[in-house]
């Protein structure tokens, strides 16, 4: 009986570990239809409008495969610029995706597809954000914006 009992904890405690990098949103202003989750993550790979993030700690890593809905409102050197696409984000880059997840059929298969709508940056170029500084950036169409109280 003790045996089974450490083993429970011994897995839940390994599944709080894995999953620390999902989290949910700070209160602030969102669509009507974001549901307030988030992961935070290092930039280790984009394709067109697609970006993975890493987070690892540990020997333990959990990887998250976002496709951005447009690009993202982030300011830019180049006065009224393109937006941002994943593939402007240097690997490295450490950030916050908000997201919502959505099923898509495909080939008679249902497949999960995490949707970016919105990026905040932890580290940018090696210098850490401040809290206070941090910014949400916009990567959605959806200009009605509500207040959402998630923590």
């Amino acid at each position: 009986m003790k045996r089974i009992v450490t083993l429970l904890v011994a897995i839940c405690f390994l599944s709080i570990i894995v999953s620390a990098q999902y989290g949910t949103a700070p209160n602030n202003y969102y669509p009507d239809s974001y549901n307030g989750s988030v992961f935070k993550g290092v930039v280790t790979e984009t394709r067109d409008d697609q970006i993975i993030l890493n987070f690892t700690k540990g020997s333990n890593t959990e990887t998250f495969t976002g496709l951005f809905e447009t690009g993202c409102s982030v300011p830019t050197a180049q006065q009224g610029g393109p937006p941002m696409m994943p593939a402007n984000i240097p690997k490295g880059t450490t950030m916050t995706a908000f997201f919502n997840t959505r099923t898509k059929k495909v080939d008679g298969k249902k497949i999960k597809q995490n949707l970016i709508i919105a990026i905040a940056f932890d580290i940018w170029q090696g210098q850490k954000i401040a809290e206070d500084k941090k910014k949400i950036y916009w990567c959605t169409d959806s200009h009605h914006l509500q207040f959402r109280a998630y923590q």
